[in-house]
């Protein structure tokens, strides 16, 4: 099966500064209007598995959730495959947090996702860009562009205990892969081609985690992915979590910006 690759893009973003109130619940809110019935299952599997992982917001911090529009678009087979990013974000607590967002899918490509059922896992993970992951990083001060490492505090000590690495002093995020790919995920062997050799207690390797730069299944979501969700401002539970391919399999039987984006693109 080909893999895909992720690459980002840059957007014009809105960060507005605001007050804040008491602590508030999280709740994703999807604008599927441009979107296809048959489609539509996979995009609110998505917004249930994040739902049930993002919990809601640092002490202080009065948003509710965020608004995301999914659409299609016709583009070539093999091309890219879609955008995916936040388009406005407020500051709170010191926090910039995504408030609206958008998904865009390339229509040739998406009947071949859903056949080989790793549709489901590329929603879920560009949907995690539009929370902030590799998007927001870099505003809220958990990496800086161009160094490998992500030391946010709550993902890093996760990333320790998880992935047997007790003196790591930082998460790496890969550098390779080309613009966008690149300072928004987590490292792996370029291209996604062999395993990292991070094995975590269930045996599975970095290189199938959700959120590296290339898709393998099957794929998973680990704690550290989780936990670097409440680094960028949110409550998060470690415990409540489906797994990615797990899910691709139930719906498999359903019936038919200021911030950097994501882009998949298939790979030979």
């Amino acid at each position: 099966m080909p893999r895909l690759k992720l690459l980002p893009w840059a957007a014009a973003v809105t960060i507005g500064l605001g007050s804040t109130a008491a602590q508030a619940t999280f709740d994703i809110q999807l604008d599927l209007n441009s979107v296809a019935p048959t489609y539509r299952p996979y995009f609110e599997a998505a917004e249930s598995f994040w739902e049930g992982v993002i919990t809601g917001y640092q002490p202080g911090i009065a948003l509710s959730g965020l608004s995301i529009r999914a659409e299609t678009f016709a583009g070539s087979l093999g091309g890219t495959l879609g955008f995916a990013g936040w388009t406005e974000a407020v500051r709170r607590q010191g926090y910039a947090l995504a408030t609206v967002g958008t998904m865009s899918f390339d229509l040739a490509d998406v009947p071949g996702l859903v056949q080989s059922g790793r549709f489901a896992e590329v929603i879920q993970h560009e949907m995690a860009h539009v929370l902030g992951f590799g998007t927001l990083w870099t505003y809220n001060g958990v990496y800086q562009d161009g160094t490998g490492r992500y030391t946010g505090p709550a993902a890093l000590a996760a990333y320790r205990s998880e992935f047997s690495q007790p003196g790591a002093p930082w998460v790496p995020v890969e550098l390779g892969g080309g613009a966008g790919t690149a300072n928004g995920h987590w490292n792996e062997v370029d291209g996604g081609s062999g395993p990292t050799g991070f094995i975590d207690g269930s045996g599975r390797d970095m290189r199938n985690e959700l959120m590296t730069g290339w898709l393998n299944g099957p794929t998973f979501v680990s704690r550290t992915t989780m936990a670097s969700f409440q680094d960028i401002g949110y409550t998060v539970n470690l415990s409540a979590v489906p797994e990615p391919a797990a899910l691709a399999l139930w719906l498999l039987g359903m019936p038919l910006l200021a911030g950097v984006a994501a882009r998949r693109r298939r790979q030979a």
